[in-house]
């Protein structure tokens, strides 16, 4: 009669070991993608963070400027964070001035007349801010936004 152990085979072990070292590769994919994703939303969020800043200071540039001279277009100073550059570019596109005003005078295509006091003033940015890591972009914002300065 033939005596049969009760144990685990090499072959059975060897197939437990390919098993177990398939589920890690899939465990470490996935912490892979997960550590990229938090990577990339903190660019975002910093970027969010930078766009903000960027149409605050073209408000500035625009109230700090001469009234017979508009400012079209403004390129504030790029920053740099843990080797990712952040930078932009501003286009303003619209004035909304009262009928009659005679401010920014040089802007004549760019200047909307309006009736109403309250939004006399304002002013129609498009604002793209982008994010590059090791010269990649890797993130990209564009943004319309009515403001007064």
């Amino acid at each position: 009669m033939l005596n049969f152990k009760k144990a685990f085979g090499l072959w059975q072990a060897i197939m437990i070991i390919l098993i177990i070292s398939g589920l890690m590769v899939v465990v470490i994919k996935y912490s892979k993608i997960a550590a990229q994703h938090t990577a990339d939303t903190y660019v975002r969020e910093q970027l969010e963070l930078y766009l903000n800043s960027v149409i605050e200071m073209t408000l500035l540039e625009v109230s700090l400027r001469d009234k017979t001279s508009c400012l079209s277009s403004y390129t504030p100073p790029s920053v740099t964070k843990k080797k990712t550059v952040y930078s932009a570019n501003v286009n303003v596109s619209k004035y909304y001035l009262l009928n009659g005003v005679s401010e920014f005078g040089s802007c004549g295509a760019s200047i909307v007349n309006i009736e109403s006091e309250e939004t006399h003033g304002m002013v129609l940015l498009e604002v793209e801010a982008i994010a590059s890591v090791d010269g990649n972009t890797t993130s990209r914002i564009l943004r319309r936004t009515l403001q007064r300065p």
